[in-house]
């Protein structure tokens, strides 16, 4: 089969099918007539691109620390343009998961470190943070075709640090959750509400602070109550994304087994 024709059969525009065999995504052979592919590797392909797992190009980062020193120049300077040409440059190659804990975590631990010692304005620090939640949204989706779960992300009452949520979000969104993502600073009354209304079976409170992982401590009894399966996962500084996907799954199986 022609690149021209899998293009076709694949529902995208020919310079997409041409990059695809370029980033090593669809398997090609180069010919006289342009490229030949395989038929099974096309209905492969439009099958993982169904389920919404269709893998990315291998790029390989050789210093990660270069890549959120990057990153944190240019949101500490409000170059938006410059961090969102950063971050998609990586992002054809590496999970949304990956760039937040590997590059936008350390960066933005970096910008805490300055504001803690005054080097930095309240303004400069919201203004970095905002520039990193809008390049994490621009990249999260809700999965296609059939979620593994739905959970509920939030923060709890008081917490307005809302970046940790946001990548919660987008961690549990890549491994196929429906997620519904309230942000931050929601009353316990609220998240059970919706909780009940989405049949949720995970909840996420991300906490940032000290007091809002207490507060998150306090609440877990009171929304396990609305549900009998439902299981609450409060999250704190310094817990790994890697820690949140494999506590989402065991929660299913223990739904499961109960």
């Amino acid at each position: 089969m022609q690149l021209r024709d899998a293009a076709e059969v694949l529902g995208v525009h020919y310079q997409t099918a041409y990059a695809w065999v370029r980033q090593g995504v669809l398997p090609a052979r180069k010919t006289g007539r342009g490229y030949d592919v395989s038929e099974s590797d096309v209905s492969a392909l439009a099958a993982r691109r169904a389920s919404g797992t269709a893998p990315l190009p291998n790029i390989r980062v050789r210093d990660w620390a270069v890549q959120a020193d990057r990153l944190y120049a240019a949101v500490m300077s409000g170059d938006e343009t410059l961090a969102r040409y950063l971050f998609t440059r990586l992002a054809r190659g590496v999970p949304l998961t990956g760039l937040c804990e590997r590059v936008i975590a350390p960066a933005l631990n970096r910008v805490g470190q300055d504001w803690a010692a005054g080097e930095v304005t309240i303004a400069g620090e919201h203004r970095a943070s905002a520039i990193c939640e809008r390049l994490i949204a621009a990249r999260t989706q809700q999965p296609q075709g059939r979620p593994r779960g739905v959970a509920v992300v939030t923060t709890p009452p008081g917490e307005r640090h809302g970046l940790p949520a946001l990548m919660a979000t987008a961690c549990l969104r890549e491994d196929r959750w429906l997620v519904h993502h309230l942000a931050a600073d929601l009353p316990v009354s609220e998240v059970t509400d919706l909780v009940k209304e989405t049949a949720a079976s995970l909840v996420v409170l991300s906490a940032a602070t000290t007091e809002a992982v207490q507060q998150a401590a306090e609440e877990v009894d009171q929304i396990t109550q609305a549900s009998a399966r439902l299981r609450v996962l409060a999250g704190r500084p310094g817990d790994s994304l890697g820690q949140l996907r494999q506590l989402a799954r065991a929660s299913l199986a223990r739904s499961a087994d109960g």
